[in-house]
């Protein structure tokens, strides 16, 4: 029923920002499984493809995990400096960000999907529990880029690392994959944009002129 939609990458690449204002529009289960089919085409470590993805909709679960996202933003981040800092800077660039995680911390429930994006970790001896996170955010990015073609926005937090036991047991992800990232979705109440960046200029070096 839901085709590939034709989009221009570099498009998507330029235009695909942190969307945290998302409407409760039940987004179809085929465009969601489409999204996390083009997350598994990033490359991964000697190709283990060490990934899982849980995905939440029903409400329930949405409010559990809104419940503990709010409580574990208003516990570790919203301090009283950065609450002095929108007070007496409300017009910065980093006010305005921060404003926008506010409304995901007191909204994420309202996003009528949430993904968590669990990997493996290692089990050699060097690097025995750790993470495979070069294999993960590249799926993540593809992900993001994907619902950016099917119009879909999100955004990338680990926030709920706060309560990742308790998501965990809920959610029933399997032992030895560490829950890295949780990507609200759903389509944008606002508009999509270029987001500020400095110049490659700034943050390329060459070996030679």
């Amino acid at each position: 029923m839901y085709g590939h939609p034709e989009f221009d990458l570099f498009e998507a690449i330029y235009t695909t920002r942190a969307m945290r204002r998302l409407k409760p529009d039940p987004v179809p289960r085929e465009i969601v499984m489409r999204i996390i089919e083009a997350a598994t085409m990033a490359p991964s470590n000697s190709n283990r493809q060490p990934w899982i993805f849980m995905v939440v909709t029903a409400a329930e679960t949405r409010q559990f995990v809104a419940q503990r996202y709010k409580q574990a933003w208003e516990t570790y981040y919203l301090t009283a400096e950065k609450r002095h800092f929108l007070e007496t800077q409300p017009d910065t660039p980093e006010a305005k960000n921060l404003r926008s995680a506010i409304y995901l911390a007191n909204h994420i429930g309202e996003a009528p999907v949430l993904i968590f994006a669990c990997v493996k970790r290692y089990t050699d001896k060097r690097r025995a529990g750790q993470p495979m996170l070069g294999s993960i955010y590249p799926a993540v990015q593809n992900l993001c880029l994907a619902a950016r073609a099917y119009g879909l926005g999100t955004a990338i937090t680990g926030l709920h690392k706060h309560f990742e036991d308790e998501i965990n047991r809920r959610l029933g992800v399997p032992p030895g994959y560490e829950n890295e990232i949780l990507v609200p979705l759903g389509y944008p109440k606002g508009r999509w944009g270029r987001p500020a960046r400095k110049p490659a200029s700034e943050v390329t070096f060459f070996d030679h002129q």
